[in-house]
Order: C-alpha cells, then structure tokens, then sequence
C-alpha cells in the first residue's frame, strides 16, 4: 500500500503545472519578429528562406488541447489566439509570396478544432464561439480580457495587409496584454492612413478596416454624452477613438461635443505589407 502512495505521489508531482507545457513566452514566435518584421514591414523573402522558428511554434500551438486551454487563464487564452491568428496568416503568406491569394480557405487543427483563419477572427476573437474557447464555464474574478467586449482586440489582428493595423513587433502575452493593446490601438491612430481629424470641418477621416469591423464599433457606449448628434452608427466608433487622442485634440473634440461629427470612411488599397 505504501508503494502504492509513494508512486501516486511522485506521478502527481511529475504532472506540469496548467500550461506549463506550453511556453506563453512565445519564444520562437518573438525571435521571428524582432528578426523580420521591421516596424510592421514584414521581410516575408527572407523568412520564406527561415521558416523553421515559425513551423515548430506552429506545431506547438497545434498540440494544445481544449482542456489545457480550458486550465489557462482568460488572458492566456487571448494572447495564445491574437498570436495564433497572426502567425498563421504569415505561414500562409509565406506559402503563396509573392503571388498574394485567397488566405482564409486553408484550414489547421487546433486544440482539437477543424479552423480558418477567418474563424479564429470572426468566430473566437469576435463572435459567438468566444466564450467557448476564451472562458471556462467558471471562470471566478478573471473576466478581465473576455472578447467581445474588448474592442482593443482588433487593433491586434494583422492581416497581412496594409489597410490592417500592423503586426506587433513582439508577440502577445498575458503578463503584458492590456498594455500591449492599449500600445497598439495608440500607434494605430497615430498614423494618419488610419486617422485623421478636420476639426474646422468637423470630420473624422478613418481607414476601411473601421467599416469592416463597424459593428463592433457601433456597439461601443463609452462617455454616453459625447458625440450625441452624430449619426448612430459612428457614435461608438468615436467614443472609443477620444481617450486615445492627444490632450490637445480632446480639448478641441470637447468644446465641440454638441457639434454633428461626420465619419469619412475611406477605402484603404490591400496592399501586402512587406516584401523581401
């Protein structure tokens, strides 16, 4: 009997931790980006030629189960499906460069589910299999990163194209998310192909990707008093804009806050966002 307990012991403490056999690090995928994506060009020649890093952080991505990530953290879970996302569009550009095709029709198992690139976007990082995959059935006080409701999300996902929020130069962890995000919504609309503001004309110029993902946006409430005459659809997409906008420009956007804001949506050209 003893043995018995002796050995249940030692199989018990030999077993990892909850993800701890998954490295939430990113490793691999972080050496890549610092090594071919130079400030959201992406060298795609060059890492066609050394795509070593990023199959074996692919394949390890691949051999996690739902139950494991079921054991992870909320923000585990969303960095692990940001990266997965992004890595795997730039597997499958590296497949078709320089000849840009269809991305979204290949598909991978992971954690045991038959996916598209589209539905680890729309499906897990947006829609209505979030929960399913980012929370576990009880999932306590660690609520804080749920999708859906975090519109920062969407400044993460790259894909592959310059009309896209670019790809971060590192990878997405869970120590560091919320920073991280808040970091990439700012440098967004920093650049002015994503944003830029007439105020004398009271218009907001914005990039297409703020159309494809207009639903979200529109569902956005924010400071409730803002922007209150500006059409329906473009009030939550400007409330979401004002708290990451220079101090000079909120004050501007303030005395004007009973003004109708306009909404330019412009179209952006797909272009791929890198070469050799």
């Amino acid at each position: 009997m003893r043995n018995i307990v002796v050995a249940l012991l030692f199989f018990l403490t030999a077993l990892p931790a909850a993800g701890a056999s998954f490295d939430h690090s990113y490793r691999l995928w972080n050496s890549d980006l610092k090594q071919f994506n130079e400030g959201g060009y992406i060298h795609y020649g060059a890492w066609q030629r050394n795509r070593d890093r990023l199959e074996r952080y692919i394949a390890a991505m691949q051999a996690v189960s739902l139950p494991e990530i079921s054991a992870w953290s909320a923000s585990q879970r969303l960095a692990f499906w940001i990266n997965a996302h992004n890595a795997l569009v730039v597997s499958r550009l590296l497949d078709v460069y320089p000849n840009v095709r269809d991305l979204r029709k290949k598909r991978w198992l992971i954690a045991g589910q038959d996916l598209t690139i589209t539905d680890i976007r729309d499906k897990i990082l947006r829609g209505s299999e979030s929960r399913v995959f980012l929370l576990s059935d009880v999932m306590g006080q660690d609520t804080s990163m749920a999708a859906g409701s975090d519109l920062r999300i969407l400044f993460a996902i790259n894909e592959g194209s310059n009309a896209s929020p670019p790809l971060a130069g590192t990878a997405y962890t869970a120590d560091r998310l919320s920073a991280q995000l808040d970091r990439q919504v700012r440098a967004t609309l920093a650049n002015l192909s994503f944003l830029r503001i007439e105020p004398k004309l009271k218009i907001f110029h914005v990039a297409g990707f703020f159309r494809t993902f207009q639903r979200d946006f529109k569902q956005y409430q924010g400071n409730s008093l803002m922007f209150g005459r500006s059409s329906g659809g473009d009030k939550g997409l400007l409330r979401f804009i004002f708290p990451y906008l220079g101090k000079p420009m909120q004050q501007v956007l303030l005395a004007k806050q009973t003004v109708r804001w306009r909404v330019d949506y412009r179209m952006s050209p797909h272009s791929l966002n890198g070469g050799e």
